[in-house]
């Protein structure tokens, strides 16, 4: 708790973020206990996190971290109440009619680059990396979501909700108001002052990946890349080394669904 400000945007390992997410979504803690047992600790009051950097010594970045991230979910319930069905419209909250959106249902061209969204094949290795960890262990980073969720609705222009509902059907941490929120949020339909928000996949991968190691770990066909830039652009690569490692000829190597720079 004492470290999770510096470390909530890390993206590989067990001990980047809190964990408490899916307890708290299936309602096995609340909110209020994890105040509680935080306080306890800031006091000193409990043998729980006795000898741990921070322990007795008040209210330190972490926890007031950890507090920020409880008063965000507690936010997003509070906008469902108010808001009620727009949670899952097109518009968002906004009631936005402003933005022309790519919808798959009658357009196969649209189909395909959605199957390959959620397939973890689009060419940008950082979201690919996601979208595969997502899928096999109903589990990714905040860091993550929001660059998955800009990528679709932001760089692809494709129905947010997609996307929401994929996560809905995935996430062992799934909360109805916190996830339909946030793809809200990242899709400029939310409650966000800053509307034209949009994350560069490529610069977050060097931000928060800079060695390639989570790519690695969930694109196997890229594991034996050093470079990151390669990593999180493997459109990138020339002839000769796409035919080293099998992937010449590759849709999702030759035909990125958004050939996105950053040097």
């Amino acid at each position: 708790m004492t470290s999770y400000k510096d470390t909530r945007n890390g993206t590989l390992g067990p001990d980047f973020s809190t964990k408490l997410s899916a307890w708290l979504a299936l309602g096995c803690i609340t909110a209020r206990q994890v105040h509680q047992y935080l306080l306890d600790f800031e006091d000193g009051k409990t043998d729980l996190g006795k000898g741990v950097h921070g322990y007795g010594k008040g209210e330190n970045k972490g926890t007031a971290a950890v507090r920020f991230e409880l008063l965000w979910r507690d936010y997003f319930r509070l906008a469902t109440w108010k808001f009620g069905p727009r949670l899952f419209r097109i518009g968002g909250f906004k009631d936005d009619t402003t933005t022309s959106w790519a919808y798959p249902q009658k357009n196969p061209a649209v189909q395909h680059k959605v199957s390959r969204f959620l397939e973890g094949r689009t060419g940008n290795g950082f979201i690919d990396a996601s979208m595969r960890e997502l899928f096999l262990t109903g589990y990714t980073s905040n860091r993550l979501r929001q660059n998955v969720a800009s990528f679709l609705a932001k760089h692809m222009g494709i129905d947010w909700r997609i996307g929401a509902e994929w996560y809905e059907s995935l996430l062992v941490d799934y909360d109805v108001n916190s996830n339909w929120g946030n793809w809200q949020y990242n899709a400029g339909v939310g409650n966000d002052p800053r509307e034209a928000r949009m994350f560069n996949p490529v610069k977050q991968g060097h931000d928060y990946d800079p060695q390639g190691a989570y790519v690695k770990n969930w694109v196997e066909e890229l594991r034996s890349l050093d470079d990151p830039q390669l990593l999180f652009q493997p459109w990138k690569m020339g002839e000769e080394m796409k035919r080293e490692l099998g992937l010449a000829g590759d849709e999702w190597i030759e035909e990125p669904l958004k050939r996105i720079e950053f040097h």
